[in-house]
């Protein structure tokens, strides 16, 4: 296992692998708002080149995302539902019931790798239903 490192008050402390990722959370998800708002920035160069209005180019990106949102959330609820119960149990607690792999483990009196194998294959079940690939 890879050691984990993370600074406080300007000293490197050696942490577990889920402390890190929990301290790092906010970063990743700020650089990740950050990365999407990126994608619908657009340039004034550009907005002049196409004779363009930023505020319509910017309500048109967000529509286009609402409605594909949307559709994905319905798509999800509808893939969801055609669960078995123990894999609805599952993604509810990973998921939405925000508990770790390991208490779920210890739940079930299983090892958090057989959790882990279960939550990847229901993932993919859903990803098929969803896209239907």
């Amino acid at each position: 296992m890879d050691k984990r490192y993370i600074w406080l008050d300007g000293t490197e402390i050696e942490v577990s692998e889920d402390v890190y990722n929990e301290y790092m959370r906010a970063t990743w998800r700020e650089e990740n708002r950050r990365r999407a708002c990126e994608k619908h920035e657009c340039s004034y160069d550009f907005l002049c080149e196409h004779d363009l209005d930023e505020q319509t180019v910017r309500g048109q990106a967000l529509v286009d995302d609402i409605v594909v949102d949307k559709i994905l959330l319905e798509e999800l609820y509808s893939a969801l539902s055609e669960l078995t119960v123990d894999e609805s149990n599952l993604i509810n607690a990973l998921f939405f019931g925000e508990q770790s792999e390991i208490d779920y483990a210890e739940v079930l009196n299983i090892s958090q790798q057989s959790v882990n194998k279960r939550k990847k294959k229901i993932l993919e079940k859903l990803r098929k239903k969803i896209f239907k690939k």
